[in-house]
């Protein structure tokens, strides 16, 4: 048994700092409802974390893949090499062993695609439907020359050790779109980058694997993050009568149910939850992007899959309208028709005026009447923004209920409309 040394945390040595980690509250929320879970570290191994999960009612395993690294020398120099000395370093695990958590680290920066989907193919053997993914990405060009070691001090806070040498990357950075390629079966249920307390050189990811495709009917777990967080300075402050009027009407709904189609760097989930039991979250933003110089309108097809079952009482579709062609606008109406009752409610912000933001702003829920906006660059409007009467022209299954402008307090070029089937 590993057994932490009481005076660890105290005795730091050069080069050891202490991370605020919203990543690992999220995991810690979800696992500390659960009796028993199985925890695959793929780092070193540590006292401090196998205390911490042992409090929990987990079990972990160390892989010890940094300690790899520093040892393989050659094996780094091709991708097959560099899968060869893995797959003879790494455990062996009987097929009936299942993990429900997987913590990567910062691992990842040192493969290339190619050794990435590898691994992932091995351990998704080992996963169960929800498994959650847990990994490090650094920003920049340059990374540490090993791996960092990584140990759990609380649900908050994780302290990393490493030297002071850097190196470039050994592969080209992989990007998200380009990782989640690499990775089947696996979605983004968070992303975490500069709140208070992170350490600037990083960004923390959180996926889950969902080898069917289906969005489960689950909570969204909190990492306890103050709304205003790291971007105290930027938000902008909007009034939102149409929220106010979403959050009366899903107080007359029992069990209700809605989906925000807004980023997940931003998630309301904690505050939605107060008026609905079931929450759905999906950052459809990235899904509206073209798949290739030939194909400009498709929505990726993995987007918006739920269970038959699911009915929406509410959809936060806040800016996302404004940037999907007629051809998305389309598929999205398609894919959440089977979603929706005869009640469904959309809300949908739309901008007016000179200037309109290059991409989608993210949106905070402070409270039931407003709203905080991390606002993007703008670039002049060339007149031809979508409205919503050209919405309802492809949302033919719908009504504009509600419209709110130019009412006190409200973001100046924001216009708020409430949609309803008819």
């Amino acid at each position: 048994m590993l057994v932490a040394d009481s005076d660890e945390v105290q005795s730091d040595q050069l080069g050891d700092f202490i991370h605020r980690s919203p990543g690992v509250t999220a995991i810690y929320n979800e696992l500390k409802s659960s009796s028993r879970n199985n925890i695959l570290d793929l780092g070193s191994s540590s006292g401090l974390s196998f205390n911490f999960f042992s409090k929990l009612s987990c079990n972990i395993h160390f892989e010890n893949i940094d300690a790899f690294f520093e040892e393989c020398s050659e094996d780094w120099n091709t991708s097959e090499g560099l899968c060869t000395a893995l797959d003879k370093y790494l455990s062996k695990f009987s097929p009936d062993k299942k993990f429900d958590v997987i913590l990567a680290w910062d691992i990842f920066n040192y493969f290339d695609r190619n050794t990435l989907e590898w691994l992932i193919n091995r351990l998704n053997q080992h996963c169960r439907p929800d498994t959650l993914l847990h990994m490090v990405k650094y920003i920049g060009k340059n990374i540490p020359a090993t791996p960092r070691h990584y140990q759990v001090l609380d649900q908050y806070q994780i302290k990393i050790s490493c030297d002071d040498l850097w190196c470039s990357r050994p592969f080209p950075n992989i990007d998200t779109a380009h990782m989640l390629k690499s990775m089947p079966g696996y979605t983004m249920e968070h992303i975490y980058l500069q709140h208070e307390g992170m350490t600037k050189d990083i960004t923390e990811q959180v996926l889950r694997y969902q080898p069917n495709g289906k969005m489960i009917n689950r909570r969204e777990a909190s990492a306890e993050i103050p709304i205003h967080s790291g971007i105290t300075s930027r938000l902008e402050s909007h009034r939102s009568y149409g929220m106010e009027a979403i959050c009366e009407y899903l107080k007359t709904i029992e069990n209700a149910c809605v989906l925000d189609l807004g980023s997940k760097v931003t998630r309301s989930s904690d505050f939605l939850h107060g008026y609905a039991e079931q929450v759905f979250v999906e950052d459809l933003a990235p899904s509206l992007m073209t798949l290739s110089d030939t194909d400009q309108s498709a929505i990726r097809l993995h987007a918006m899959r739920y269970h038959q079952d699911i009915k929406f009482d509410v959809i936060f579709a806040w800016d996302l309208f404004n940037y999907a062609s007629r051809t998305q606008l389309e598929m999205i109406h398609q894919k959440l028709l089977p979603h929706c009752h005869q009640h469904t409610k959309i809300l949908a912000f739309f901008y007016t005026g000179s200037e309109v933001p290059i991409r989608p702003q993210k949106c905070y829920i402070v409270d039931d009447k407003n709203i905080a906006l991390v606002p993007a660059p703008k670039q002049i409007s060339v007149g031809n923004e979508l409205s919503a009467v050209a919405l309802l022209k492809v949302f033919k299954q719908f009504n504009l209920a509600n419209t709110y402008i130019l009412r006190p307090g409200m973001h100046r070029g924001i216009y708020e409309y409430i949609f309803q089937m008819k």
